[in-house]
């Protein structure tokens, strides 16, 4: 696995930083919407040993130029590795927005759109 995007902001933030317990580290899945916006959701487990317990909490949709890098790699549903990297609260910016930057790791070439496949022979050669 390689570095795809180092940090990328979500935008659209849907929940309460303050009091949604989401911090650096924390798992992140992605999903590839009908628009063709890409939506975040953290998953966040809680409980010890047999009593795990996961839930989705959605953060926000990617920006556009990592939504476009990423579009190719989500519609075949390819392995990425998503994290959050940094947590900004509102009261720490000055626009007094919250802020949520992610990484995505994974393999570059499924980045790259499909590729049709060549002819290396014409029909008309072969038959002559």
């Amino acid at each position: 696995m390689q570095v795809l995007i180092y940090k990328a902001a979500l935008t659209d933030l849907k929940t309460n930083l303050a009091t949604s317990g989401i911090s650096p580290g924390d798992v992140v899945g992605l999903e590839l919407g009908d628009d063709g916006k890409i939506a975040a959701n953290a998953l966040l487990t809680r409980g010890k040993w047999f009593f795990k317990s996961t839930r989705s909490l959605p953060l926000g949709t990617l920006e556009p130029q990592a939504t476009a890098l990423l579009s190719p790699a989500l519609e075949r549903r390819a392995h990425l590795r998503v994290r959050i990297v940094e947590v900004e609260p509102a009261h720490l910016t000055r626009g007094k927005v919250a802020k949520v930057f992610i990484s995505v790791w994974g393999d570059p070439e499924d980045l790259a759109a499909p590729k049709a496949k060549a002819q290396i022979f014409s029909r008309s050669r072969i038959n002559d």
